[in-house]
């Protein structure tokens, strides 16, 4: 089996012998970024090491979650803890799920209780654009953009009127169904965008006879999700814009319960996630050299439980409960003003996190205020770049950050880097003060977290081709880090004085004939430098690669994605090992005209048994592995009025 893993990709594409396709049709794209400067720039242009996602490569995808499409990205590791709909962390770069910032549109998404944004449940077909910005961003976005930052920008408004409807049938009886409009003209625009989906999933639970609580309630693991997306501009003259944005999404999990009592009245453990976001921003041209905008919006992070614990009669409550809510409020001024030589960014930003929580918290809330300046400069063969700022934090000391990157275009197909960032992440309120059942897990005495990174890349693009070699350090000073030392002992979550993390990653895109190979590899140490132990669930090998051939109106692909073992725990016990996989996925599409589609895809095509995360600790008896799906088919049908 591990040898048709290997030559299949090789002798599928070789086999569809069929006429070519012109090679302009193929071409890449110049395609504008907004994430990595903050302003709109041509991605060409950017130093950061960035990737974008088109509408157009989601749609020919037909992937049915962003997890799975972030997964087949350079540097970008995910961790799923249960199927669909549960808890999917990324990791860029081998930095935690927690250092990297989630964007929706311009605003800060997630919860500042975990640190974690539901990236599970954002419909793809909602989405009009994806930008990955790898290494430190917090001199552009403070907090939490250690590892990178992941902008979501969702479908907006286009001149004309263009609706479309798409559905779709899976294995698990998964079943989608998604519908939206697109229309404006000059001056007003808007769309609005529904998505709904409901499977039957697979139990998380490996039965395991040797564990009582693994061997009840292996049932299916049921899953349903409902979102909305909207947005509203208008042009009130050549110097004053208004847009208005809104975004819903919520999702309901019944799943096994690791405690599960023997006398237990109801099978699932039921939980629900909600997440909302809401925005309006004003933009206006004081001159033809400067542009001004005022953002402000809300988001909110809700997880509740069906059930809840009875300290008094020890026993579990059938009984919906809200187990936190987070809000973020926020606020930005922006100003970029073009110069003789260059372009200047000024920005004032205000973020105020509250949780409402069952839990006992010590503080509920904190504040933070950043002031940026930025630099860019093309001239020539050489760009460069900087950034500088500021955050007045009300729980710890300012936090000054910064970045300065150089690139030297060789000649019109080769171009050289380097850059130098750093970053800061402030502990979520988990960290500092989560307990449980009277226990004391969270430590209030935590730094956060700091980082320095320096990287180098070499990139070459053509009309058809692109390929990249980027090198990168990130050195990470009081690294948040949890073990298990003793139930209810607050070094359970404690700094350690420094993580190193260093590694090379391999891109490329590349069309020949009517063939297209995109993909990436990476090669990664990430350790623990008081222990030289390798952080938790990093591998020191991951990386995808996507074949795909095109035919008139046929694409057909092959897709591999994979990664080396790593560890689930701090100790780096052999017992928590998570063992490497291959997974090999097999795509078709097919456009009967230019408005009806479909796409067939075939998912873990070789059924491969793999985990991307245990639950608990191996060598403690009272754990387990959470299942990922087998093979599975998926059919999406497209129509574009």
């Amino acid at each position: 089996m591990s040898k048709l893993n290997k030559v299949l990709p090789i002798v599928l594409p070789i086999l569809l012998t069929v006429p070519q396709i012109a090679l302009a049709d193929l071409a890449l794209e110049e395609i504008e970024v907004t994430t990595p400067l903050r302003v709109p720039e041509e991605a060409k242009n950017v130093i950061a090491d960035t990737t974008v996602i088109t509408s157009d490569e989601i749609e020919r995808a037909g992937l049915s979650s962003l997890p799975q499409l972030l997964q087949q990205q350079p540097g970008i590791e995910i961790t799923n803890s249960g199927g669909p709909g549960k808890l999917s962390t990324v990791s860029i770069r081998g930095t935690k799920s927690t250092h990297t910032l989630i964007l929706l549109d311009g605003m800060r998404i997630g919860s500042a209780t975990s640190g974690l944004a539901p990236i599970q449940d954002i419909p793809l077909s909602q989405i009009e654009k994806i930008e990955i910005v790898r290494g430190p961003a917090s001199s552009l976005y403070g907090q939490d953009a250690i590892g990178g930052v992941i902008q979501i920008f969702t479908k907006k408004g286009k001149e004309g009127f263009h609706p479309y409807i798409s559905a779709g049938y899976g294995r698990y009886k998964t079943k989608e169904i998604a519908a939206g409009i697109s229309a404006g003209n000059n001056s007003t625009r808007f769309a609005i965008n529904l998505a709904g989906v409901n499977t039957d999933a697979f139990s998380a639970f490996v039965p395991d006879d040797s564990n009582a609580s693994n061997t009840r309630n292996i049932d299916k693991d049921h899953y349903k999700n409902r979102s909305v997306s909207s947005n509203l501009s208008h042009q009130f003259n050549e110097q004053i814009k208004i847009d208005l944005q809104y975004f819903l999404t919520t999702g309901r999990n019944m799943y096994d319960q690791r405690y599960a009592d023997l006398d237990r009245t109801f099978v699932n453990y039921n939980d629900k996630t909600k997440q909302e976001a809401y925005g309006a921003k004003v933009t206006g041209k004081i001159n033809n050299r400067w542009e001004s905008s005022l953002k402000i919006g809300k988001s909110t992070d809700l997880y509740s439980a069906q059930e809840k614990w009875d300290n008094i009669n020890y026993l579990w409550i059938d009984d919906e409960v809200d187990l936190y809510k987070t809000s973020e409020y926020q606020l930005s001024w922006q100003n970029n003003v073009e110069i003789d030589h260059g372009s200047i960014v000024l920005l004032y930003e205000f973020l105020k996190e509250e949780i409402d929580t069952t839990d006992k918290y010590d503080k509920d809330q904190r504040t933070n205020n950043g002031f940026v300046i930025g630099y860019n400069l093309q001239y020539e063969k050489h760009t460069f770049q900087t950034s500088l700022r500021e955050d007045l934090n009300s729980q710890y000391d300012n936090q000054t950050t910064g970045s300065i990157g150089y690139a030297y275009q060789i000649n019109p197909q080769w171009q050289i880097s380097s850059s130098y960032g750093t970053a800061f992440v402030a502990p979520s309120f988990n960290y500092l003060y989560s307990t449980y059942e009277e226990a004391a897990l969270g430590n209030p005495d935590l730094k956060p977290e700091k980082s320095k990174n320096i990287e180098a890349s070499l990139r070459y693009e053509n009309n058809s081709s692109s390929i990249s070699l980027t090198a990168y350090q990130n050195t990470i000073e009081d690294y948040i880090i949890y073990d298990y030392i003793s139930y209810g002992n607050r070094e359970n979550t404690r700094n350690i004085d420094e993580a190193k993390i260093q590694g090379l990653t391999l891109a490329t895109d590349h069309f020949f004939d009517n063939f297209q190979i995109k993909g990436s590899i990476t090669t990664e140490s990430a350790k623990n430098e008081v222990t030289d132990n390798y952080l938790p669930r990093t591998a020191n090998l991951y990386g995808s690669v996507n074949f795909n051939y095109y035919v008139n109106d046929w694409i057909f692909g092959i897709e591999q994605t994979g990664s080396g073992s790593r560890y689930n725990d701090a100790a780096n016990l052999s017992i928590n090992k998570i063992e490497g996989y291959m997974i090999t996925n097999l795509v078709t599409n097919y456009a009967f005209n230019e408005k009806f589609s479909i796409n067939v895809r075939l998912d873990n095509a070789l059924n491969k048994d793999y985990a991307l995360a245990y639950e608990g600790n191996q060598a403690g008896g009272n754990s387990y592995v959470y299942q990922t799906p087998g093979r599975g088919l998926y059919t999406n049908l497209r129509y574009n009025f």
